[in-house]
């Protein structure tokens, strides 16, 4: 008797339009396929409306307009160069356009005296630096090994 249940639920499993869960197979692909219709038909509506279809005209012009723009006066290439030019630090010039040559007979100052810094002496900060950073990792990797090492207690 197990036997001829195990085999009628095994053929009845092969079969194609069969399914445990959602039921019979082609209706559900039916169902899905006018779903999918459905969609398609709303969604040729939907982009044929003429405020719609005005508005992505307006878009394609205005970038083709912009792109045309664009290469007339030399890409980027030209706009970088008229940044840089913008950005870029002038020279004062006068009114014909020639550079105004510096003038040697002046100086500004605030008053202070021209001394040369004195050089420090002593230990440099950075091997201060570097000496307490090797330290702490000696200290680091100690602790580290000795906490692989440490045996804890089991209980029992």
């Amino acid at each position: 008797m197990i036997t001829g249940e195990t085999e009628q639920l095994l053929e009845r499993h092969l079969q194609d339009e069969y399914d445990d869960f959602f039921g019979n197979k082609k209706k559900r692909q039916a169902r899905r396929a006018k779903r999918k219709a459905n969609r398609i038909a709303k969604r040729t509506v939907r982009r044929s409306q003429p405020m719609r279809v005005e508005r992505k005209e307006k878009r394609q012009r205005f970038f083709k307009d912009l792109g045309k723009v664009y290469r007339d006066i030399g890409g980027a290439t030209t706009i970088g160069t008229a940044i840089d030019s913008i950005t870029g630090p002038k020279t004062v010039t006068n009114y014909d356009n020639s550079p105004i040559p510096e003038a040697s007979d002046f100086s500004l100052d605030v008053g202070a005296n021209k001394e040369p810094e004195e050089e420090k002496k002593g230990i440099p900060t950075v091997v201060y630096v570097l000496g307490g950073v090797v330290v702490v990792g000696v200290i680091g990797l100690a602790v580290i090994s000795s906490q692989k090492n440490k045996q804890y207690q089991q209980y029992s």
